[in-house]
């Protein structure tokens, strides 16, 4: 059994929590899609959601990744009753004393897949079509909850290049000219 833990001050870890929330804004206590993701490494906790990366020194074993939703999390740490919180990442579990709960997803075999995601708040197409130009494998992705986001980008991406033929094929535009300026411009 694969297992990574973490130990800090409730007080830092829920301070911490606090800002990432805060940066979210608007975004409802209920909202089930935002993610927050975890990265064990020597020494550091890493807390990343879309808009938003803050690393934490802790006293840690070994290296993971897990992703869980941040409301949810945030609500279990906020509840704790002691000063300390001992977490447990094991396969596809996450452990806080004896209360234990569903992880989104983990990971243990390498850092292959440590890598975060760094993705701005509101992300668009745009920053979703960079990604694989950005060195991030189809692991990558998948782990980070990604990968049906870039797969609608793509598709999207085909439909913008079309609609963009059929308005310039007036001017004797292709859409191979068209899909050469958007995937320099995506490169960059």
């Amino acid at each position: 059994m694969n297992q990574a833990s973490f130990t800090i001050r409730k007080s830092k870890l829920e301070s911490e929590l606090i800002k990432i929330a805060k940066t979210l804004g608007a975004a409802s206590k209920w909202d089930q899609s935002t993610v927050i993701e975890l990265t064990i490494t020597d020494g550091l906790l890493t807390l990343v959601v879309p808009g938003s990366r803050i690393e934490v020194k802790c006293e840690t074993k070994s290296t993971a990744k897990a992703t869980i939703g941040f409301f949810y999390f945030k609500n279990i740490v906020q509840t704790w009753n002691n000063l300390i919180i001992d977490c447990f990442i094991l396969d596809n579990v996450i452990k806080i004393g004896v209360t234990s709960f569903k992880a989104k997803s983990t990971f243990f075999e390498s850092d292959r897949i440590l890598r975060s995601i760094k993705l701005p708040m509101n992300y668009s197409v745009y920053h979703l079509l960079q990604l694989e130009n950005r060195g991030f494998t189809p692991e990558e992705i998948d782990f980070n909850g990604l990968e049906f986001a870039v797969h609608q980008a793509k598709k999207e991406f085909k439909l913008t290049v079309r609609k963009t033929k059929e308005l310039l094929k007036i001017y004797g535009v292709t859409a191979a000219e068209i899909e050469e300026l958007l995937n320099s411009k995506i490169r960059k």
